[in-house]
């Protein structure tokens, strides 16, 4: 029997989630802000549409598809930058 380990990522704050994505490794830059909707890019990574609204919390599904479907992270390796 195989056992498939699928971890739950934490909801984040908005600001902290940003901080993350443009801090190392990600080195995220804002290429163009309109209103509360940043277009975040790196090389090497996709493309990110963010909408920031600092306080607000970001649910780990959405904090799990930044990291690992565009930011192009490992599950282990974005597990161990949010914590």
């Amino acid at each position: 029997i195989s056992l498939c380990l699928v971890r739950r990522f934490p909801a984040l704050k908005a600001n902290r989630l940003l901080r993350i994505l443009t801090s190392e490794p990600l080195n995220y830059r804002i290429m163009r802000s309109h209103g509360s909707h940043k277009i975040l890019v790196s090389l090497g990574r996709d493309r990110i549409v963010f909408a920031h609204h600092g306080q607000q919390e970001i649910s780990g599904n959405k904090v799990k598809h930044y990291l690992v479907d565009l930011a192009k992270l490992n599950e282990e390796q974005a597990w161990n930058l949010i914590h």
